[in-house]
């Protein structure tokens, strides 16, 4: 059982999300355009795969995820600062693909080339399947 839920949105929750979101990407995006970056939030946050984390009723980050009849995306993963580095990202991405697996759909992220979470997503058995942009696609690999 896994020691973390899901939530839906809620019209207030763009703060929180995007102070989350900015904190972690600004130092890595050259050229940085806040207000596109705020439409994009916006945007993924009004779609029905985004959802709030909650661990031990408490909100600890948000995702979005978009499911096929074949595939399972990540587009994005963000953890409160004080939620990072202590398991919880490596729970949920072991706990997605145990469930990509048993649905037989293939499990891809998409990375920044120069973010820390490609480590780990590579620790975890994903593999680079190419690149756009300056992120990375990467796919789960059964063990």
């Amino acid at each position: 059982m896994a020691d973390f839920e899901f939530r839906r949105v809620r019209s207030g929750d763009f703060t929180y999300c995007w102070a989350i979101y900015s904190e972690v990407l600004a130092p890595l995006v050259p050229g940085w355009n806040e207000a596109a970056q705020r439409r994009a939030i916006e945007q993924a946050l009004a779609e029905e795969g985004a959802s709030i984390i909650v661990v031990d009723k408490s909100d600890a980050g948000w995702l979005y995820v978009t499911e096929t009849r074949f595939d399972i995306h990540l587009g994005h993963l963000y953890l409160e600062a004080d939620r990072r580095n202590k398991g919880l990202g490596t729970r949920f991405l072991q706990w997605m693909s145990e469930r990509a697996e048993r649905k037989s759909k293939e499990f891809t992220v998409d990375v920044l080339a120069n973010h820390r979470a490609r480590a780990l997503y590579e620790r975890l058995g994903f593999t680079s399947t190419g690149s756009a942009a300056g992120k990375i696609r990467m796919k789960h690999s059964a063990r």
